[in-house]
């Protein structure tokens, strides 16, 4: 009794397994769209800069920054940068931003010059012997890594697609409906894109952070220092993993029916039913009750 009882969850249970894996790759794809799109997800971030303070130009750097009373204490900051945003985190009380001694300030990802930290953070250097100068400023640097190395909108086909697939196969779940067959010929076709669009975002953001990483800090003499943000990239790369067993239960299980199937065809060619006896060929429209002496 509890084997018959048990065996219809066994067969059922790649199924649930690929609809509870799709709904987890939604969330986390979303919430790692929204990273540093609000000051409430800060802590999803893809990279994030700050002024190195075992760099040796580190005190010229703050004696720059204290020369007046407002700007004191701007190279403790940290900027974040997301797929939709980027904040400034401890930025001093005595900044006085927007009117209001903010710690933390979140912008959208473009236009970030017409703010006033823009313009406060930029470290200006003079070459020697020439009018020339140059600055740095670790929030155009993170301004710059938003919107022309990490782009989001694969991460946001990712989202329509995950989201698309996991209706499907809700609608393949739900008993009475019609088309069934259509719709899962339908998510057989998209799981592989699926993971094809869902790879080439995780590697492309990949790419571009750890390069951001390696680049920025040897390209700035060592003042700015560049960190990956490992919560973004763990939910990046667990979304991925998700959506590829998703399409590796999806494909066996169609693989598995295929063949169930024709090994049902084999057994029933090898098998012919059982021919009639002889005698139901014969037979007499007339009883032997019947007959007339």
């Amino acid at each position: 009794m509890f084997s018959f009882a048990v065996l219809p969850l066994i067969k059922r249970a790649p199924r649930t397994l690929s609809l509870l894996l799709n709904f987890i790759a939604v969330f986390l794809a979303v919430f790692l769209l929204l990273g540093c799109y609000n000051s409430a997800n800060e802590s999803t971030f893809l990279v994030r800069y700050q002024i190195d303070r075992h760099s040796p130009f580190f005190r010229t750097i703050q004696a720059s920054f204290g020369k007046d009373a407002r700007t004191a204490g701007l190279e403790k900051v940290k900027v974040r940068a997301g797929y939709m945003g980027v904040c400034v985190d401890r930025i001093p009380a005595n900044y006085n931003l927007h009117n209001s001694s903010l710690g933390t300030v979140c912008y959208p990802r473009k236009n970030l010059t017409a703010t006033p930290l823009y313009t406060d953070l930029a470290v200006h250097m003079f070459n020697a012997g020439s009018n020339s100068s140059s600055a740095l400023n670790i929030l155009d640097l993170a301004q710059r890594t938003s919107v022309n190395v990490i782009h989001p909108y694969l991460l946001m086909g990712t989202i329509v697609l995950t989201i698309l697939g996991f209706l499907t196969q809700v609608y393949c779940v739900v008993p009475g409906l019609p088309c069934k067959a259509a719709a899962r010929a339908f998510m057989l076709a998209l799981a592989p894109v699926l993971v094809l669009v869902s790879g080439m975002s995780a590697v492309w953001t990949h790419i571009g952070v750890h390069a951001a990483a390696r680049l920025v800090p040897a390209a700035s003499m060592g003042m700015a220092s560049v960190h990956a943000g490992r919560k973004a990239g763990s939910m990046m790369w667990f979304a991925f993993a998700f959506v590829l067993v998703v399409c590796v239960v999806e494909w066996v299980g169609k693989i598995a029916e295929t063949m169930k199937g024709d090994d049902k065809q084999e057994e029933q060619s090898n098998h012919p039913p059982a021919a009639r006896p002889p005698y139901y060929n014969y037979y007499s429209d007339s009883s032997s009750y019947g007959t007339k002496a």
